[in-house]
């Protein structure tokens, strides 16, 4: 069985590598950019399976006669229950009952879905670019114009339901405890800084305000605690911090290779990513050691998903050919 990671067993692991102490401040200061780095070229390299998702509900609802198709990113304001940031649509479905007319619920596993077809935006602005009330029908067409816009023709006729299904990427790897509190004023203090060093920075995962919209800066400000300093002026009431991942799906499972990719960032704060540094071949030789593993990983994601030679679930024949299927 593999033995996964959790963000404190990580963070032993790279700076017994990188033969540094783990509460040392630069150290400390580099790790979120280290764990986006390694964490981000292995969901671009890999099409990993679990981060599909289905993205439906109240804000997922055509209106008459306009046809944008606007929802945030951010998944925590969405239905889905994972926690993460859409970053590529995959398929949109028009939501309808059994006659074809709007769907009464958001819910996709009740309706019919009817697939959208993804095309050019010329093409949609040429063939159904007028929201006329004659020109409007069922929508048949979508094309992605930004990351949170989406354009569909011809210009919907009627309140639609729609489910956007797509993958997204996973909150990074970290770890802050829960707290729940309402304030008007003051410090939110957390038990614990979990050996973090004085002053150092603190990144929020899942922070949820109500009737504040203000930045704010959390610190370590002693060996035990972590304090978010609100004033009366800036917040009127503080909603859940909530625990960022101690654990992911890439630390648990991946481990060998997310240890690689963030080697190959570790070197830039050792001085050796390039020739003429110390050891320049330390850089290359954890991107080679990278490129070895991410192979074998890329395959067991594609095996998952019948992507494999011939289409199957077994790994690539080094022998038979050609593929069966």
């Amino acid at each position: 069985m593999t033995t996964g990671l959790s963000y404190s067993t990580y963070v032993d692991q790279i700076s017994t590598m990188a033969v540094v102490a783990s509460s040392d401040v630069a150290f400390q200061a580099i790790l979120p950019q280290m764990i986006t780095y390694a964490e981000n070229r292995m969901y671009r390299d890999i099409n990993f399976m679990f981060t599909s998702t289905s993205l439906h509900g109240a804000s997922f609802v055509l209106t008459p006669g306009n046809r944008n198709l606007n929802f945030s990113i951010n998944l925590s304001t969405n239905t889905d229950p994972a926690q993460g940031t859409f970053v590529v649509s995959d398929q949109i479905n028009l939501l309808t009952d059994a006659s074809g007319n709007p769907s009464a619920t958001t819910d996709p596993d009740t309706c019919v879905r009817v697939p959208l077809l993804p095309t050019t935006k010329e093409f949609l602005d040429a063939v159904y670019g007028s929201s006329l009330t004659a020109n409007r029908g069922k929508p048949q067409y979508f094309v992605p114009f930004n990351e949170t816009l989406f354009f569909l023709g011809p210009v919907p006729d009627q309140a639609y339901p729609v489910e956007v299904v797509g993958t997204y990427r996973p909150n990074s790897l970290g770890y802050l405890p829960a707290v729940t509190s309402a304030t008007t004023g003051g410090n939110i203090t957390f038990a614990s800084a979990h050996g973090l060093a004085n002053n150092s920075s603190v990144s929020l995962a899942g922070f949820t305000s109500s009737a504040w919209n203000g930045n704010f800066v959390a610190s370590v400000t002693g060996t035990t605690t972590i304090t978010i300093p609100t004033t009366a002026a800036t917040a009127t009431v503080i909603g859940t911090v909530a625990s960022n991942a101690s654990t992911t799906f890439i630390s648990l499972y991946l481990p060998d290779v997310f240890i690689m990719a963030s080697m190959i960032y570790i070197s830039a704060y050792q001085r050796n990513f390039g020739r003429a540094n110390d050891d320049p071949q330390m850089a290359v030789t954890y991107e080679s050691q990278y490129q070895a593993l991410l192979k074998s990983a890329v395959v067991e994601e594609a095996r998952k998903q019948f992507q494999s030679s011939g289409w199957a679930s077994q790994s690539p024949a080094t022998v038979a050919t050609p593929s069966r299927g």
